[in-house]
């Protein structure tokens, strides 16, 4: 193993230990106040730097979530410095996300015909590691521009297919860019690493999507009543691990009630813990968190340990986001706590 190699693991592994525990949770749960949350984050953990600009007497769940969001990929940021740079496309995966999200922003505000505010605020080394100037965005106002801006990048092959003429969908547009994430993210994976380890990463990678595939049609049945055709083609089932058959009844699957009765009986079930189910994210990030956690503890593998740490900080400053919006509508603090994740 390289140094950088080792170094990467221990400072994911040293990052990773002053993750908030459970005690910083409940506490936070029982504030009656988003500003009295942002003070104790401030003052009692280690996101004091990432909320340092925002007064907590005029605070609004947008401005903290976009801090959190900064904070996120300031800290992937900071393990990236220490990653090979052979190896460097594979640690730069989550750039590929940032750009997409922007791409989807443009889009969207171009048919709308309005001039979005767009939040283009992530650390200076990722910044320059963009496949495109970012800050271009802002000043493109036709889909013709927008084209010619990106060009040369990998989104361009996708975009070109688009008749931007016409109004077109959203939903489509972004499920042909996810669809190019994931590729990308495949083949990186075959191309750097071999044996276990390759095979280590592409398992918690399919299997975070076909967890995501899994929500998918959860909120179908619970809130859309889509048909199965309809469903099937909004999921990326070539990464499936469940059984052919599992996924066509899942699909098939009466409503939402059917949906997590099926489950039950999945590998799935084996990750479940004794939490009433609150809501199907919830059961999708907790079987998320126990594979990375397992990984993070044990593993020296760099890329591993840097995959299974962006998994369980993503999920951290959900929990933060989760405590924040129950405390805007005046949940009750055991609900709050029900949509926690934590060791």
């Amino acid at each position: 193993m390289s140094l950088s190699s080792n170094a990467l693991c221990a400072k994911a592994k040293a990052m990773y230990g002053g993750r908030l525990n459970k005690n910083v949770y409940l506490d936070l749960t029982r504030k009656q106040t988003i500003g009295e949350v942002v003070s104790y984050l401030k003052s009692q953990t280690s996101y004091a730097d990432a909320l340092k600009d925002i007064n907590i007497r005029h605070v609004h769940r947008g401005q903290i979530e976009d801090c959190l969001n900064q904070e996120y990929y300031h800290r992937c940021a900071k393990l990236m410095k220490y990653s090979p740079k052979s190896d460097e496309d594979f640690y730069l995966f989550e750039i590929i996300g940032v750009e997409i999200n922007l791409i989807m922003d443009k889009l969207v505000s171009l048919q709308a015909k309005e001039q979005y505010s767009f939040n283009l605020s992530i650390p200076t080394y990722l910044a320059k590691k963009t496949s495109f100037n970012i800050d271009g965005l802002v000043n493109i106002e036709s889909f013709k521009d927008l084209l010619q801006y990106l060009s040369k990048t990998r989104y361009y092959k996708v975009l070109k297919e688009i008749d931007f003429s016409v109004p077109f969908d959203v939903k489509e547009v972004h499920m042909c860019l996810q669809s190019l994430y994931y590729e990308n993210i495949v083949e990186t994976i075959k191309k750097h690493f071999k044996g276990s380890v390759q095979k280590d990463l592409l398992n918690i990678l399919y299997t975070s999507i076909e967890l995501n595939n899994i929500s998918k049609i959860y909120r179908y049945k619970q809130y859309f009543h889509e048909s199965e055709d309809s469903i099937r083609s909004s999921l990326f089932l070539q990464y499936s691990r469940l059984p052919k058959d599992m996924m066509n009844r899942l699909i098939s699957a009466s409503g939402p009630k059917e949906v997590l009765s099926l489950l039950s009986t999945s590998k799935y079930n084996f990750y479940m813990d004794d939490k009433e189910f609150a809501y199907i994210e919830y059961y999708a990030d907790s079987i998320q968190y126990n594979i990375a956690k397992r990984y993070m503890r044990f593993s020296n593998s760099a890329p591993l340990v840097y995959m299974t740490y962006s998994i369980l900080q993503r999920i951290e400053i959900d929990n933060l986001k989760h405590i924040v919006e129950g405390i805007r509508y005046n949940q009750p603090v055991s609900k709050i706590e029900n949509t926690l994740i934590y060791a």
